[in-house]
């Protein structure tokens, strides 16, 4: 095989009789195997169908009898093809069947809503004045549909007898003639979301093998190479796309003077290479490849000015990380490119690839923006950061939100002098309300280490930064506190009250120092508790249940005892919540099971007396299942303590089953006390049991010196050892019988 050719594979087609014989003007080709989108998009063709002459022809290559039930309801040809892992050969079969003026391909998993352009185009006749068309594929990254990415490619040509689709996988039409029409019509495709990572890794290696077929059969293609390099990073391996790009590179220079120059290839390599290495913080090799970038003769001007434009991207980034001046350069570049090209879609079509006309999308422009701003921070270019402040989509830093560059970009906020940009800057990090719980550990994270370094500066700043933000989140106010007690400015009390009004939900995660500047400045807190909602309060501590330590129910417990002066229905909710947080830390066996029941019995009387008034006492008495979990246990605690107290022992043992579940927050600790209860009456068993053995040894041996007496003569006194020893044994028949007959003898 020649070096460029294109290889033709023929696979077992079979065509089913024609079903529409009319003139046509379009023909609808579309590989069919029974994805769960079949329906829809078959049903969307009907548009076409309907409004001008179409014919629908499907090529099946896997559906069951059901699926191909279905689609005979849509087509007018069926072609049955047997799968030989080649999408170019399943086109091809499709393409050859075409009756139509113009050919249009999609898949089962892709649908028009209503794509009232195309049928313009064909409606009014001005299909003649072009040879090939493009509309939007718009691809779906999350199964709710918010977050896509459109690709154009060009799926719609007038056909004639040289077009073909060249390919195993990736396939194309070629050749695609000029004049086009571009569509803003576009497709749905949810082809990229998977089920899960499993799911994403299959996809991923079933295309690959073809691709390593088809670069064997096409040494040297940048095409090729570009799509395995696409796969590879799409599974994140970066070492394989380094790999790959680079022996790509290789052979293309090898082998180019046997192939169709395709310069947007060679920059979609270079870009995969850089993003690789970018990944893999590998920055020194990142710089080295970027100049090689550079120097190609990418010579078709559209193509190289989206290129340059990539690669600009990529040297901002890549000095950006380095802390570089050129950081700035590049930027400035990128950003020149950006607003030129960025609403030529022409330019982003059939002459580009999408990982390089990716920089025109608004998550490269904003990711880019946050990996350079703290080189703009430090070099004090506030008409760049002010800009760009007003142009980037704040929404789309959320995709990395958690990611070094926000640290960065706090870090630099921290160390530099404090400008009035940084506030606006971390504003719009922020992004809605909900963001900043994605952004906040990074910010507690920072503190933390500052703090451990004995940073003062940078943590009086990190305040600064916070405490101008509009009120948003709790952290947001505790800073406020900080900063407005560090500058020694008034206004604190009101920031206590609004915490405990707005953020009450966060009261017991605010920080030590909060209610240390609290007691230091004698700002009375228990008016603000006393505001607190009595529903708001509990389930603050119900969270407090599942991420608080002992040592946190400590400290609170502290506070609270210095915050009352009376009796309240949320202190004694809190005293509760503390006893149970006490008992859950009993997760081993005691050495005291008198002491453990103390405990439980205590904190059952305390729940019982806390929710008794507003309980009927038939309801109490029931024990009803809809009462609070915490009354439950302790009703049938407050029964186990009755049976225990009475030495019911088999009692006892089935109630402490019935506490088994009832508040799950404190099972662990009612099964240790269940294990503990057992052996302790095993225990008791055994011990009586021992007792008896003793009793009725001695028994025996009275009776014997009864009996002696008697022989004796002695009745008297072996009636009084009788006596005595049926006081042991009463159940002895002996005995009785031995007594019967004396009191008889000494009757005659």
């Amino acid at each position: 095989m020649q070096p460029g050719s294109f290889l033709y594979v023929k696979c077992k087609a079979e065509r089913i009789p024609d079903m529409n014989k009319e003139h046509i003007l379009l023909s609808i080709s579309m590989l069919i195997s029974g994805r769960d989108e079949m329906e829809k998009s078959l049903n969307s063709l009907l548009y076409f169908k309907n409004a001008f002459p179409t014919e629908i022809i499907l090529v099946d290559t896997g559906c069951n009898e059901k699926q191909r039930a279905l689609a005979e309801q849509y087509a007018d040809k069926i072609i049955n093809f047997t799968w030989c892992n080649d999408f170019g050969a399943a086109r091809n079969a499709g393409l050859k069947e075409a009756q139509g003026e113009w050919f249009m391909y999609l898949d089962d998993d892709e649908w028009f809503d209503d794509p009232q352009e195309i049928i313009k185009f064909f409606i009014t006749g001005e299909y003649q004045k072009y040879n090939s068309a493009s509309y939007i594929v718009r691809n779906y990254m999350d199964p709710n549909g918010n977050n896509y990415i459109d690709s154009y490619p060009s799926r719609m040509v007038k056909l004639n007898s040289s077009i073909h689709f060249v390919g195993r996988i990736h396939e194309f039409l070629t050749p695609f003639c000029e004049p086009r029409k571009e569509f803003n019509d576009f497709v749905h495709h949810y082809g990229y979301v998977y089920k899960n990572e499993q799911e994403h890794v299959k996809h991923v290696w079933r295309n690959i093998e073809p691709l390593l077929v088809i670069r064997k059969e096409y040494p040297g293609d940048p095409r090729w190479i570009m799509q395995l390099d696409q796969e590879y990073f799409s599974a994140y391996d970066y070492e394989k796309v380094i790999t790959t790009s680079i022996e790509g590179l290789e052979e293309w220079r090898k082998y180019k003077k046997n192939l169709t120059y395709m310069p947007i290839h060679i920059g979609a390599i270079y870009a995969y290479l850089l993003l690789a290495f970018e990944n893999l913080e590998r920055y020194q090799e990142e710089k080295k490849w970027l100049r090689q970038a550079f120097s190609e003769p990418l010579n078709q001007l559209d193509t190289m000015e989206v290129c340059i434009a990539f690669y600009n991207m990529m040297g901002a980034r890549v000095y950006g990380n380095l802390s570089d001046d050129l950081c700035i350069t590049y930027y400035k570049k990128y950003k020149d490119c950006y607003d030129k090209l960025k609403s030529n879609r022409t330019a982003m079509e059939t002459k580009t690839a999408g990982v390089v006309t990716s920089i025109f999308g608004n998550a490269y422009f904003a990711e880019t923006f946050m990996m350079c701003l703290p080189i703009f921070m430090k070099r004090k270019k506030w008409k760049i950061i002010q800009e760009n402040i007003l142009i980037v989509d704040w929404k789309q830093i959320e995709s990395f939100s958690n990611d070094i560059k926000n640290k960065k970009v706090l870090e630099t906020m921290c160390t530099t002098e404090y400008h009035g940009l940084y506030t606006e800057l971390a504003e719009k990090m922020l992004g809605d309300g909900n963001y900043f719980h994605t952004l906040y550990p990074t910010i507690q994270a920072l503190q933390k280490e500052y703090e451990l370094e004995g940073k003062k500066d940078e943590i009086h700043n990190l305040h600064h930064i916070v405490a101008t933000l509009p009120s948003k989140h709790f952290y947001i106010i505790a800073s406020k506190i900080l900063w407005k007690n560090a500058q020694k400015e008034s206004g604190i009390e009101e920031c206590y009250e609004e915490l405990f009004l707005k953020y009450a939900d966060n009261i017991l995660e605010i920080e030590d120092s909060i209610w240390d500047i609290a007691e230091e400045r004698k700002i009375e807190i228990e008016p603000f508790f006393m505001q607190l909602d009595y529903r708001t309060w509990r389930r603050t501590l119900e969270s407090m249940e599942h991420w608080g330590s002992g040592e946190d129910w400590n400290k609170w417990n502290s506070r609270i005892r210095e915050w009352k002066s009376g009796e309240d229905i949320r202190y004694d909710l809190f005293d509760i919540k503390y006893m149970g947080s006490n008992l859950a830390k009993i997760t081993k066996k005691t050495e005291s099971l008198p002491a453990l029941e103390n405990q439980l019995w205590t904190y059952a009387d305390m729940v019982y007396e806390f929710y008794q008034p507003y309980y009927r006492e038939d309801v109490l008495q029931e024990n009803s299942i809809g009462l609070p979990d915490e009354l439950q246990l302790a009703l049938e605690l407050r029964e186990l303590r009755y049976y225990r107290n009475s030495g019911q022992e088999r009692n006892a043992l089935e109630t402490m089953k019935k506490c088994l579940g009832v508040y799950p927050k404190l099972d662990k600790t009612m099964l240790v006390y269940a294990e503990m209860l057992r052996d302790e009456i095993k225990k008791q068993s055994v011990e009586v049991n021992e007792a008896k053995k003793e009793l009725l040894q001695m028994a025996s041996t009275l009776k014997e010196m009864a009996k002696k007496q008697i022989t004796l003569g002695n009745v008297e006194a072996a009636k009084q050892i009788l006596l005595q020893t049926q006081q042991y044994v009463p159940e002895d028949e002996e005995i009785r019988n031995i007594l019967k007959d004396l009191d008889t003898s000494s009757h005659s």
